[in-house]
């Protein structure tokens, strides 16, 4: 196997449009991949729509689970694969399925003409790598991951130079699975993807990368969220509960409702319904919001019973 040298990469696509291209439901006509005309950025399963692509174009298959290895065997395989070698534990909370890789020596590469390969730990510190230059994060090969595949990758994206993306099955619209026409070899499920998009979206607006989501498929998208502390805290919650339909009520979210329930020990629920995804994680990324939420993260980690939970289902 080859290892294609991580610098050699920096600014190689700079103020071309870049295409990702992931797994979720989209109105997007895949053969019209055949005229992109920039890099194209496969996401784990989606690798098999690289066969829309004319055999020259350049093309980068991102993944993290030991569940993807099957891709890395496959003698077809076109896409370069960008990989990182220092996360051998991945997937939803409490899952310990292994990583895809142990290493760059890692048997499963035995059959992988070419690869890249990345880190998220380095000599930069993780917080900060947003907001270092392209030459910085070329020295460290350090890439940012948070909770999806789909964040080194856009990171990786502006690190070629990228000037914008277009992006097909990113959505993040919860709850609906993955796109039927593409085939699930490595027979995983959807887990987290808003706030995948949400995270996506705050890392894009770090980066100044300017995004077009293409196909997305018409829905709304159904909240419920809970409020919840110990008996010490429910005023405290109550003023949280007020603010959060202040900024959902501004955001545009209809049909709310609040229901305190706190005397009986079930928390404060607040319903919704947003007309689309993008108000909503437009609303979950504001500054505002994310203080609101640190706010409470620090009162858990201070030892405080309290805790903001919400789940949310696109809806046609």
């Amino acid at each position: 196997m080859t290892e294609v040298p991580f610098s050699s990469l920096c600014r190689r696509f700079a103020g071309q449009t870049g295409w990702v291209v992931g797994r979720g439901p989209t109105g997007f006509r895949y053969e019209e991949l055949a005229g992109a005309s920039g890099p194209v950025f496969f996401i784990n399963d989606a690798v098999s729509l690289e066969k829309w692509l004319p055999a020259a174009h350049a093309s980068f298959f991102f993944a993290h689970d030991r569940s993807m290895g099957d891709w890395l065997q496959s003698p077809s395989l076109r896409s370069l694969p960008v990989l990182i070698t220092d996360q051998p534990i991945v997937g939803p909370e409490g899952d310990s399925r292994p990583g895809l890789l142990s290493g760059a020596d890692d048997p499963v590469l035995a059959k992988v003409a070419r690869a890249i390969f990345y880190r998220g730990c380095g000599p930069l510190d993780r917080a900060s790598l947003l907001d270092r230059g392209r030459e910085e994060i070329r020295d460290s090969r350090q890439l940012y991951l948070a909770n999806g595949t789909i964040q080194p990758l856009l990171h990786f994206a502006w690190y070629l130079g990228c000037s914008h993306l277009n992006l097909i099955g990113c959505d993040g619209l919860p709850g609906v699975g993955y796109d039927g026409r593409l085939e699930n070899r490595s027979r995983s499920s959807q887990h987290n993807a808003i706030f995948i998009r949400r995270r996506q979206e705050i890392l894009l607006r770090r980066l100044a990368l300017p995004r077009t989501y293409l196909g997305t498929p018409a829905h709304r998208i159904r909240m419920i969220m809970e409020a919840r502390a110990d008996p010490a805290n429910h005023d405290r919650l109550r003023g949280w509960s007020q603010v959060l339909l202040r900024q959902f009520r501004t955001a545009g979210c209809e049909a709310l409702e609040a229901s305190d329930r706190l005397a009986t020990g079930r928390g404060f629920w607040i319903n919704g319904t947003w007309p689309a995804l993008e108000p909503c994680i437009d609303c979950l990324a504001s500054p505002a919001h994310l203080a609101l939420i640190a706010a409470a993260d620090a009162l858990v980690e201070g030892g405080v019973d309290v805790g903001l939970n919400s789940a949310f289902q696109a809806l046609p």
